[in-house]
């Protein structure tokens, strides 16, 4: 079976869709040395693929991403005979194929629930194509129980045996067993963008340094969009030598920051699965994240909480963090509880269950 995949976000330094992708095709490299995988992208990308059975097209356009997704794409499935494809990012091609089945992964429903945290341009292709590619993909792959549970609040029309939660997860070699020494400073990582909340995280850590509480506070992920009211704050804030932008880091870079912060703060607004607290988890840190978010789902008990919508609770949860530098390890029952967790989610599993779907929908398409 022939499977084709648009990939024209590997271009980019999107944090998390991205990592998804990318850890996915590894893992799908890895398990299916059967069917036949082409990658689609107007350009080329930096991702290497080390399995025989997967290959690159590479179709340059002079159009925007997403008018070629619609307008050109289709042309070279069609002619490469393949019989599934997937989107990966929210959008797919919305022309019919005939003998083509199409997947989508849906991440998340910001566009819905938060439009004013996006991009404009952004917003607009995701609310008109991002619509249009649930309505007429042939299975829809649902990141997480809470995304899945949005799509069928806000589209009801939708067929529910079309939806499949396919988890985000982790490399499980990576998953951390012996702690590095914890150093004085909170973590956040992910892009700089309104929905991740950072002006009431900052706010939140100008109250604490009224009451003489200086938590550093290190940033690593993307510029993002929408960041100049942040950046504004930052520059005028009384606490901003406390505050490092790292930016872009490599994931070496990453992972020692969680596993040497002494506490991983995010506080999101909206998420479909929150895998930078899973990562966080991973590596040892401790997580202080949004409450009535899908990471509760995986981080349970482990997990500190807060209402991201007010400032005086994400300052009271840091404060009461900060000043028992022991919740910063976890103890040994907790530990065990968290390796319990983490084995829950793989991207070798969630590869193994897209595999399958895959190949489902190729045998029903002939």
């Amino acid at each position: 079976m022939k499977i084709g995949i648009d990939v024209k976000l590997l271009r980019s330094n999107s944090a998390g869709i991205k990592v998804y992708l990318e850890s996915l095709l590894t893992e799908l490299q890895k398990i299916d040395t059967e069917n036949e995988y082409i990658l689609f992208s107007p350009s080329p990308v930096s991702y290497k693929l080390f399995a025989k059975n997967f290959s690159y097209r590479i179709l340059p356009t002079r159009l925007p991403g997403i008018l070629w997704q619609q307008y050109e794409l289709p042309h070279f499935v069609k002619a490469e005979n393949i019989q599934v494809f997937w989107g990966p990012e929210q959008t797919i091609f919305l022309k019919k194929l005939r003998g083509v089945r199409k997947v989508l992964t849906v991440h998340d429903f910001v566009y819905r629930r938060f439009p004013k945290t996006m991009e404009r341009s952004v917003r607009l292709i995701t609310a008109y194509f991002g619509t249009r590619s649930i309505r007429k993909s042939d299975a829809i792959v649902c990141v997480s129980n809470f995304t899945a549970q949005e799509l069928k609040t806000l589209y009801p029309s939708i067929q529910a045996e079309k939806i499949r939660v396919i988890s985000n997860g982790i490399a499980e070699e990576n998953t951390r067993t012996e702690f590095s020494k914890k150093e004085d400073f909170l973590f956040f990582s992910g892009s700089l963008e309104p929905r991740k909340n950072l002006q009431t995280l900052l706010t939140a850590l100008e109250i604490l340094a009224k009451k003489n509480i200086r938590p550093q506070l290190k940033i690593a992920g993307p510029a993002g969009w929408k960041n100049q009211k942040f950046l504004d704050q930052l520059k005028n804030s009384p606490i901003q030598n406390s505050v490092e932008i790292l930016g872009f880091v490599s994931p070496q870079k990453l992972c020692e920051l969680y596993q040497t912060c002494r506490g991983f703060v995010f506080p999101t607004l909206y998420e479909g699965f929150g895998l930078p607290a899973l990562e966080a988890l991973q590596n040892g840190a401790r997580v202080l994240v949004s409450s009535h978010s899908p990471m509760q789902d995986f981080l349970g008990p482990l997990g500190i909480y807060f209402d991201p919508h007010r400032t005086e609770s994400l300052a009271t949860a840091i404060e009461n963090f900060w000043m028992h530098p022991e919740k910063a390890s976890y103890t040994k029952e907790e530990n065990e509880k968290r390796l319990q967790i983490l084995k829950q989610f793989s991207w070798e599993n969630s590869a193994q269950k897209l595999k399958s779907l895959f190949e489902n929908l190729g045998e029903n398409s002939r």
